[in-house]
């Protein structure tokens, strides 16, 4: 008979055990229970990885073992427990010992959680004392190498910056800084990628996985992309309204998913040359009852027939940078520089690259919404922005302005949330002239059966709504005026995986069906493969390679396009070991003096209609 070692007993118990974790909110009338008996356990050195849609309880169960709710207004009961303490039962100070400490926490959106006032060196510096009792001096020390351990470039250079100096990229590096300082033997990450450029997303995940590997850290792993989870995860939670639905290691459950739930999110991912060989976009295959339907791929709606809805030629958006008592232009950032395309009817054109390339600047170009300093925008052959024969610049007129509508990526900011749904759908048409009020009922019901939302959507407001239908309401709102062409800018980045195919699948819908052209502005490969008729690669405000979606996923020829490819997320969890090669770098400042005069760029044509940018 074996016996087990006392020292065997630890290696083999986990560092953190919840048991029957529940936690209920305070509403005006009474309490309202939000997670339902989650239980779950993690082990030194292993990755657990929850997943789910927004609301299924995932960052209220990491808040509340941290202890970060409000006492006031939350009850929670079951238990937390770490090196033999129970952490829902402790008193503040016993939390704060351990709290950034032992248990570190990666919140989701570093801008908001790094204090603007402070220098990032100085927010390190603050961790460290406050836990590890150090003298400023020797602070700094570790805070230099810790910012050297997230391969922050030039660290102590950049010890006295501020975070609006840092890309997204950097500033999360920096919060995983923050939450290393003390050596913790449990890490948090609560979406740290979700916002992230795919580039900049596998840099993270193989800095997590390199310092977990360094530190035998346990890291829970918040996230909603289950592209993410294969890549990191030893073991995967399926939550779904504070229910735990699925739970096992992540390869029993992309093999052999059990639940209906899971099954569907598995079907919603995205995978990169699932459909290469489409000559058309194909719309993502629905799940019913937990069985994925076949789909085909779109019928072609492009007119190669006629000219082009939207011409781009040599297009130069340029923003002033000024300073000093004058107020005098010393220097200029060059959004976009030189670029040239034309958009046919029917068409999906994709712009993709990294944060700050000139994706989104390029989109508001077209619409009047940035400074166009050069070239020129040409919808149905008359020129809407850049400059004119006579040298001056051309703007929008009242019977342009419609036939191009913006959909933007946050559609709770875009939305006015004191106005009802249905008078935000037709405000462009009656302030267009397109129409009367007499006209708008009819208008609004046609509108919101045609992205798929209830009748009754039109009386309610953009806080009733979730993420998914508010981008609904932004699409119909957009359809109002009848648009030739509608820009896409990132509007599935920051949704949930089952939405995201949702909205994906209602613009190529709405496409087949009355020949729309789309600017579909986003990072994210994967998406741009299944959507995209033509894709253009942007890097530092140029275009550098352009062509048909099968050649530039299939034959990729510019480095940039072959790094940008190589980063997207592999869903196959025996890929989460491998710590892919990808360069840890920042886009180059695109700020130039005001007297910078752009090189010319040439281009060669590897195929028809793909051009390659020569460096």
């Amino acid at each position: 008979m074996t016996t087990t070692t006392a020292s065997q007993a630890a290696a083999i118990a986990p560092l953190l055990s919840v048991r029957d974790l529940n936690v209920s909110f305070r509403t005006a009338r009474s309490w309202k229970q939000v997670l339902n008996g989650v239980s779950f356990d993690l082990h030194a050195g292993r990755t657990l990885a929850i997943v789910g849609e927004s609301g299924s309880g995932k960052s209220v169960s990491a808040l509340a073992v941290m202890g970060l709710h409000d006492p006031v207004r939350t009850q929670i009961t079951g238990s937390a427990t770490f090196e033999g303490e129970n952490l829902l039962g402790l008193p503040m100070s016993g939390m704060n010992r351990i709290r950034g400490n032992k248990i570190s926490m990666i919140f989701q959106e570093p801008m908001t959680s790094l204090n603007p006032v402070m220098s990032v060196g100085q927010q390190l510096c603050e961790t460290i004392r406050r836990h590890r009792g150090l003298s400023r001096g020797e602070a700094k020390k570790q805070a230099i190498e810790l910012m050297d351990k997230v391969h922050i470039p030039s660290a102590a250079a950049r010890f006295d910056e501020y975070q609006h100096r840092f890309s997204g990229g950097m500033r999360q590096r920096i919060m995983i800084a923050m939450a290393l300082a003390c050596r913790p033997r449990i890490l948090i990450a609560d979406e740290p990628t979700t916002a992230l450029d795919v580039t900049v997303q596998a840099q993270i995940l193989n800095l997590i996985k390199e310092l977990q590997r360094e530190e035998d850290m346990a890291v829970l792993f918040i996230t909603h992309d289950m592209g993410v989870v294969a890549e990191v995860a030893d073991e995967t939670m399926v939550m779904f309204r504070g229910d735990m639905l699925e739970t096992g290691s992540s390869e029993r459950i992309f093999r052999s998913p059990q639940h209906a739930y899971t099954r569907k999110l598995l079907a919603s991912v995205p995978k990169l040359g699932e459909v290469a060989d489409a000559t058309q976009p194909v719309p993502f295959p629905e799940v019913i009852d937990g069985v994925q339907q076949p789909v085909d791929q779109c019928r072609d709606t492009v007119r190669r027939d006629l000219e082009p809805v939207l011409r781009v030629n040599q297009l130069q958006t340029r923003f002033d940078v000024r300073s000093g008592i004058l107020n005098r232009v010393k220097a200029r950032v060059h959004a976009v520089e030189g670029i040239s395309f034309d958009l046919r009817q029917g068409e999906t054109l994709s712009i993709v690259g990294e944060s700050g390339c000139g994706k989104s600047t390029t989109g508001r170009s077209f619409m009047g919404l940035a400074p166009v300093v050069g070239g020129t925008v040409t919808i149905d052959g008359q020129q809407v922005a850049g400059v004119g024969g006579d040298g001056r610049l051309t703007r929008h007129t009242t019977s342009t302005r419609p036939k191009i509508q913006f959909i933007f990526q946050d559609p709770f900011a875009a939305l006015n949330p004191r106005q009802r749904v249905g008078d935000a759908i037709v405000e462009p048409f009656l302030e267009q002239g397109l129409g009367v009020a007499a006209d708008t009922p009819e208008l609004i019901r046609n509108l919101l059966d045609k992205v798929g939302l209830p009748q009754d959507a039109a009386d309610r407001f953009p806080h009733e709504f979730s993420g998914g239908q508010r981008q609904r309401i932004c699409i119909a709102r957009a359809l109002s005026v009848s648009p030739k062409i509608l820009v896409a800018d990132e509007v599935v980045s920051a949704l949930d995986v089952s939405i995201k195919t949702q909205v994906i699948n209602l613009l190529l819908k709405l496409q087949e069906e009355t020949g729309i052209s789309l600017i579909f502005i986003s990072h994210d490969m994967a998406v741009v493969e299944r959507v995209s008729h033509r894709v253009a690669v942007m890097y530092m405000g140029e275009i550098v390679e352009i062509g048909p979606r099968q050649q530039i996923f299939n034959d990729p020829r510019h480095p940039y396009t072959q790094a940008l490819i190589a980063a997207v997320p592999i869903a196959d969890p025996a890929s989460r070991t491998v710590l892919r090669p990808v360069a840890a770098r920042e886009l180059t400042s695109p700020i130039r003096p005001p007297d910078f005069v752009a090189p010319k760029r040439q281009y060669r044509e590897v195929g028809p209609e793909h051009l390659v940018r020569l460096d």
